[in-house]
This record gives structure tokens, sequence and C-alpha cells, in this order.
């Protein structure tokens, strides 16, 4: 097999077997190698960190042998079909099959038929060719979908994202993009964009001393204070507004839509967040929730949270000074106006009161997720020696 040398830091899609001129950019203007056949190849830089990074939840990075994404070349402007068997081509991250010599994970074209785990799922005769890619008026025009955890299109969020795996799984990032006529065999890039939104929880509980018969406790990781979190009420079916006109890299409008009606959403705990902190002589109890839905309007005067927290609700009359711990179901129904935006978290701290099981809203703010997920860029590349 020819061997080909890549480039750090980027991401690069590649002729398999292509000789180019050595010019500036690697690639003459209209130049065509021997043959038009192209591969996915991406460099995300930090891949394979994310456990070292504190924010890896916000998905920032793709899944080595698990994120795959599907590609489309739109004429027409016709809507892309990504649901499974549909006109796509698929590619997976990973580094089977790839000879670049710093051996980083790529997006290479995936075996149809092939499932996660499968030994042999590259194809490398597989992918887009040149030579069958149709333009419309005076444009190659594409669209693809990145589905970090999966290996299949859906159309609704997975409503238990309690696990890591569910969580990552109801994560989804567009791309679109367009080149001129004359641009047929050079440089395409793919910047991918997270289309729904993300809500976060920040709880903050004061922790009750040991003579008091009221309160919350520490608990342990055995037996946790805060025991669950639950996203009430949301749109899981979501509406891509593919006829709408957006900028070249742009990102698609998605927004929640009412197909699937209104479902609860199971939250996922952060792992590593959850803290003990002190102010004033009081400890408190600190741990975060995220959970990854289509944007849609936040409703005031409904339930948005329940939260089940282990709460103190007296003392054993039997074993004096032991505290007796219930688990109580708080609720947070919004009085006020809340914001959700398209690629961006949703922050809420929160705190409770023990006698009243109410929770009390102590901040809202709107964050940056991520300006886009990382670029793919679809070239043919240089054939070093053999």
């Amino acid at each position: 097999m020819r061997r080909y040398t890549g480039v750090s830091g980027v991401s690069l899609l590649a002729a398999l077997t292509c000789i180019a001129c050595q010019t500036s950019d690697g690639f003459a203007d209209g130049q065509k190698g021997e043959t038009s056949k192209l591969a996915i190849s991406a460099s995300v830089e930090g891949s394979g960190t994310r456990a070292d990074d504190e924010d890896y939840y916000k998905h920032n990075q793709f899944i080595k042998d698990r994120s795959v994404i599907r590609v489309v070349n739109t004429v027409n402007y016709a809507t892309p079909d990504f649901t499974d068997g549909a006109g796509y081509y698929e590619y997976i991250y990973t580094t089977e099959g790839i000879a670049w010599e710093d051996d980083l994970p790529n997006f290479m074209p995936l075996k149809a038929g092939t499932g996660f785990g499968d030994p042999e799922r590259v194809d490398e005769n597989g992918g887009f060719d040149w030579d069958m890619i149709v333009p419309t008026s005076n444009a190659f025009i594409f669209e693809a979908a990145c589905y970090p955890m999966k290996y299949q299109h859906f159309d609704r969020i997975t409503t238990d994202q309690s696990s890591e795996e569910n969580f990552w799984s109801a994560d989804l990032l567009l791309a679109h993009t367009r080149k001129s006529l004359s641009e047929r065999y050079e440089l395409l890039k793919l910047k991918f964009w997270h289309v729904f939104s993300m809500i976060r929880v920040e709880l903050k509980l004061p922790i009750a001393a040991a003579d008091e018969d009221s309160g919350f406790p520490e608990g342990s990781d055995d037996n946790r204070t805060v025991q669950k979190i639950t996203l009430s009420g949301m749109y899981v079916t979501y509406t891509t507004r593919y006829a709408e006109s957006i900028v070249n890299y742009g990102r698609r409008t998605v927004v929640g839509s009412s197909d699937g009606g209104r479902q609860d959403i199971s939250m996922y705990r952060l792992p590593g967040k959850d803290a003990i902190t002190e102010e004033g002589g009081q400890r408190y109890l600190n741990c975060m929730f995220a959970a990854i839905v289509p944007t849609q309007q936040i409703r005031t005067q409904e339930t948005l949270l329940e939260l089940d927290i282990n709460t103190i609700v007296g003392f054993d009359s039997e074993t004096m000074g032991n505290q007796i711990v219930e688990k109580k179901t708080y609720v947070f129904q919004p009085s006020v106006p809340i914001d959700m935006t398209q690629g961006n978290i949703t922050v809420l701290r929160l705190t409770t009161d023990s006698e009243t099981s109410s929770t009390l809203l102590l901040s809202a703010e709107v964050e940056p997720w991520d300006e886009s997920y990382t670029d793919i860029d679809l070239t043919p590349q240089p054939a070093a020696s053999e």
C-alpha cells in the first residue's frame, strides 16, 4: 500500500491512491490525481485525553472507534436523508486502516453492514468519488451528521441520560459546506456544530450538623445525598430547517418538536464534580447534573426539575442522636423566563429548603457550549515515497 504523510493537528480527507503536483497547497488548482476516490481522515488535537479535562462532558472531541459521520452530497437543495440505509457515505473515527506516519485516529470509510466491535469495519475502497459528486447550480453542496456514540441515526433523544453512554449518545452534530465548480478535487472543509442545547444543574446544599433534626446529610459515595435529578416535560424530537439559507460552514437551525410529546429525562451526574465546600462556618454539598435536549422554550409555572434528595426528618427515638434520613422529592418551577439557546449551555444554580421541600434559584445564565466541534478537511494529500 502507498504510504502518505500526515499533517499534525489538522483534519484531512485524503485520496488513498492519489499522486499530486507538489505545489504550495499540496495540489494544483483543478489538478486531478490518478484516481478521484476519497476517504475521510481527521486529526483532533488532544484526542484520548478527555479524562484529564474537567469539561470533557462538553463533547468537544470525537470518540475513537465510536464516532460516526454520515455525509450526503445534496442536489437541487434537497433535504439530506441520514436515516439508516439512505444515500449517504459513512465514516468512523478510528486508527484501523491508517497509514499516516503519526498513526493518530482519523475518519475512515465504514464498511456497510458492520457494527460496533466488528474487527474489520474499514472499507478502504469506500467513500466519496469526486467524479460521482453532482453540483447544484455553480456549487457542490454537502451536508453531514455526526453521531458521537452511535452507529445509527436517531430522530429523538434518549430519555435516560443517567449513564455516560446514554448522555453522550444524545448529542448530535451537523455540518454544511459548499464548494464552487472550480474547486472540484480540492480542499473541502466540514465544520461540525452542536445543534442541541445542554441544561446543567449546579446544586448547593447546606450540610446539617450532627445534632440537627432536619436538613441535609453529608452522604457518602455509597449513599449519595442527591440521588437523582429529572428534567421534566421536555420535547425529545426535533426538526432541522434545511430549507433555510445559511452561510458556508454555518450551523443549521434545529428546534424541538411536539411530535414525540413531552417526556421526562433522567440527567447525567457529572463525575468528579461532587465537592464539599465551607463558607462562614457552614459546610455545603455541591454537585452537578446535565442533559442534552433539542432547543425549546422553558415554560414558567411548570415543573422543570424533580430532585430526589436524602433529607433528615428527625431523630430515632430508640437511638439517641441518630438522625432519620428519608428520600424526598423537591421540584423546581421557574417563575421567570429562562433562556435556552442552540449550541449553548443553560446553567441553573439551585439550593433547596429542607423544611418546605421547595427549590430556590440562585442564578441562571447561558454559557457557550463550544463554537464548533472540530474541523474536518477533505483534500487530496500528496503521496510520500514508497
